[in-house]
Protein backbone atom coordinates (compact mmCIF):
# COMPACT_ATOMS: atom_id res chain seq x y z
CA UNK A 1 0.00 0.00 0.00
CA UNK A 2 2.98 2.12 0.96
CA UNK A 3 4.41 1.65 -2.52
CA UNK A 4 1.15 2.23 -4.30
CA UNK A 5 1.00 5.60 -2.58
CA UNK A 6 4.59 6.47 -3.53
CA UNK A 7 3.82 5.55 -7.06
CA UNK A 8 0.78 7.38 -7.37
CA UNK A 9 2.11 11.00 -5.88
CA UNK A 10 4.88 10.40 -9.02
CA UNK A 11 1.95 10.45 -11.62
CA UNK A 12 2.04 13.25 -13.51
CA UNK A 13 -1.22 14.52 -13.73
CA UNK A 14 -2.35 14.54 -10.03
CA UNK A 15 -3.72 17.99 -9.12
CA UNK A 16 -2.17 19.56 -6.02
CA UNK A 17 -4.56 18.29 -3.68
CA UNK A 18 -4.30 14.88 -4.32
CA UNK A 19 -0.81 15.57 -3.91
CA UNK A 20 -1.36 16.95 -0.87
CA UNK A 21 -3.71 13.87 0.20
CA UNK A 22 -1.29 11.47 -0.63
CA UNK A 23 1.66 13.20 1.48
CA UNK A 24 -0.64 13.34 4.26
CA UNK A 25 -1.98 9.76 4.02
CA UNK A 26 2.34 8.68 4.17
CA UNK A 27 2.53 10.95 7.37
CA UNK A 28 -0.74 9.57 8.86
CA UNK A 29 -0.91 5.96 7.75
CA UNK A 30 2.62 4.72 7.87
CA UNK A 31 4.38 7.48 10.42
CA UNK A 32 6.70 9.46 7.81
CA UNK A 33 7.24 13.09 8.73
CA UNK A 34 7.80 15.52 6.43
CA UNK A 35 11.11 15.25 6.26
CA UNK A 36 10.86 11.64 5.15
CA UNK A 37 8.63 12.47 2.93
CA UNK A 38 10.32 15.30 1.33
CA UNK A 39 13.38 12.93 0.79
CA UNK A 40 11.69 10.38 -0.35
CA UNK A 41 9.75 12.25 -3.04
CA UNK A 42 13.00 14.37 -3.77
CA UNK A 43 11.40 17.50 -3.13
CA UNK A 44 12.37 20.19 -0.46
CA UNK A 45 10.15 20.10 2.86
CA UNK A 46 8.95 23.47 2.36
CA UNK A 47 7.36 22.25 -0.97
CA UNK A 48 5.53 18.98 1.53
CA UNK A 49 5.01 21.75 3.62
CA UNK A 50 2.86 24.34 1.40
CA UNK A 51 1.42 21.42 -0.47
CA UNK A 52 -0.15 20.14 2.91
CA UNK A 53 -0.96 23.58 4.15
CA UNK A 54 -3.72 23.66 0.85
CA UNK A 55 -5.69 20.66 3.20
CA UNK A 56 -6.29 23.66 5.42
CA UNK A 57 -8.38 25.67 3.21
CA UNK A 58 -12.16 25.76 3.37
CA UNK A 59 -14.03 23.40 1.30
CA UNK A 60 -15.36 25.66 -1.29
CA UNK A 61 -12.06 26.90 -1.98
CA UNK A 62 -10.84 23.23 -2.43
CA UNK A 63 -13.73 22.87 -4.73
CA UNK A 64 -12.46 25.53 -7.79
CA UNK A 65 -9.25 24.12 -7.34
CA UNK A 66 -10.15 20.90 -7.52
CA UNK A 67 -12.44 22.12 -10.61
CA UNK A 68 -9.04 23.63 -12.20
CA UNK A 69 -10.95 27.05 -11.49
CA UNK A 70 -7.76 27.99 -9.20
CA UNK A 71 -4.23 26.85 -9.46
CA UNK A 72 -1.86 26.13 -6.48
CA UNK A 73 -0.25 29.02 -6.69
CA UNK A 74 -3.61 31.22 -6.02
CA UNK A 75 -4.20 28.57 -3.29
CA UNK A 76 -1.03 28.78 -1.10
CA UNK A 77 -1.72 32.38 -1.11
CA UNK A 78 -4.94 31.62 0.14
CA UNK A 79 -3.86 29.23 3.54
CA UNK A 80 -4.60 31.17 6.79
CA UNK A 81 -6.86 33.67 5.45
CA UNK A 82 -10.27 34.01 7.43
CA UNK A 83 -11.39 35.36 4.30
CA UNK A 84 -10.27 32.66 2.14
CA UNK A 85 -13.24 32.30 0.26
CA UNK A 86 -14.00 35.97 -0.46
CA UNK A 87 -10.51 36.93 -2.09
CA UNK A 88 -10.61 33.39 -4.10
CA UNK A 89 -13.75 34.96 -5.78
CA UNK A 90 -11.80 38.33 -6.41
CA UNK A 91 -9.27 36.19 -8.24
CA UNK A 92 -11.88 34.52 -10.26
CA UNK A 93 -13.87 37.66 -11.11
CA UNK A 94 -10.82 40.20 -11.70
CA UNK A 95 -8.60 36.22 -13.63
CA UNK A 96 -5.63 37.93 -11.47
CA UNK A 97 -2.30 36.49 -12.12
CA UNK A 98 -0.27 34.68 -8.70
CA UNK A 99 1.64 38.02 -8.64
CA UNK A 100 -1.49 40.50 -8.89
CA UNK A 101 -3.10 37.92 -6.42
CA UNK A 102 -0.19 38.14 -4.01
CA UNK A 103 -0.02 42.05 -4.35
CA UNK A 104 -3.98 42.07 -3.81
CA UNK A 105 -3.77 39.83 -0.81
CA UNK A 106 -1.00 42.20 0.62
CA UNK A 107 -2.82 45.24 -0.10
CA UNK A 108 -6.18 43.73 1.92
CA UNK A 109 -4.16 43.05 5.13
CA UNK A 110 -2.45 46.14 4.82
CA UNK A 111 -5.81 48.05 4.61
CA UNK A 112 -7.34 45.72 7.32
CA UNK A 113 -4.45 46.18 9.19
CA UNK A 114 -4.68 50.08 9.49
CA UNK A 115 -8.17 49.80 10.08
CA UNK A 116 -8.29 47.49 12.81
CA UNK A 117 -5.44 49.05 14.93
CA UNK A 118 -6.34 52.31 14.38
CA UNK A 119 -8.02 53.48 18.36
CA UNK A 120 -11.70 54.17 18.07
CA UNK A 121 -11.16 57.73 20.08
CA UNK A 122 -8.87 58.74 16.87
CA UNK A 123 -11.02 57.53 14.66
CA UNK A 124 -13.80 59.39 16.14
CA UNK A 125 -11.78 62.64 16.19
CA UNK A 126 -10.65 62.30 12.27
CA UNK A 127 -14.60 61.87 11.55
CA UNK A 128 -15.55 64.72 13.52
CA UNK A 129 -12.77 67.03 11.82
CA UNK A 130 -13.39 65.56 8.75
CA UNK A 131 -17.17 66.43 9.04
CA UNK A 132 -16.74 70.00 10.22
CA UNK A 133 -14.01 71.22 7.61
CA UNK A 134 -15.68 68.82 4.63
CA UNK A 135 -11.56 67.11 3.95
CA UNK A 136 -9.91 63.71 4.35
CA UNK A 137 -8.54 64.00 7.98
CA UNK A 138 -6.22 61.26 8.74
CA UNK A 139 -4.28 61.38 12.38
CA UNK A 140 -0.94 59.00 12.53
CA UNK A 141 -1.19 58.72 16.65
CA UNK A 142 2.27 56.59 18.09
CA UNK A 143 2.05 54.82 21.40
CA UNK A 144 3.68 58.43 22.75
CA UNK A 145 1.22 60.25 21.94
CA UNK A 146 3.31 62.02 19.08
CA UNK A 147 2.40 61.85 15.40
CA UNK A 148 0.78 63.85 12.64
CA UNK A 149 -2.30 64.95 11.76
CA UNK A 150 -2.98 65.02 7.73
CA UNK A 151 -5.36 67.51 5.67
CA UNK A 152 -6.43 65.96 2.03
CA UNK A 153 -7.31 68.69 -0.33
CA UNK A 154 -7.52 68.39 -4.05
CA UNK A 155 -7.49 72.17 -4.69
CA UNK A 156 -6.02 75.47 -4.14
CA UNK A 157 -9.61 76.69 -2.38
CA UNK A 158 -9.26 73.65 -0.24
CA UNK A 159 -5.99 74.31 0.95
CA UNK A 160 -6.93 78.17 1.74
CA UNK A 161 -9.80 77.17 3.57
CA UNK A 162 -7.30 74.80 5.51
CA UNK A 163 -5.14 78.02 6.01
CA UNK A 164 -7.75 80.10 7.23
CA UNK A 165 -9.21 77.94 9.80
CA UNK A 166 -6.03 77.62 11.25
CA UNK A 167 -4.98 81.32 11.32
CA UNK A 168 -8.57 82.13 12.55
CA UNK A 169 -7.97 79.82 15.53
CA UNK A 170 -4.30 80.31 16.54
Amino acid sequence: MEFAILENIQRQDLNPLEEAKSYKRLIDEFSYDQDKVSKFMGKSRSYITNSLRLLTLPKEVIKLIEEQKLTAGHAKILVGLDNAIFIANKILDKKFSVRQAENFVKQFKNKVKKHISKDANIRDLENSLSQKIGLNVVIKNSSRNEGTITFTYKELDQLNKIISILKSNY
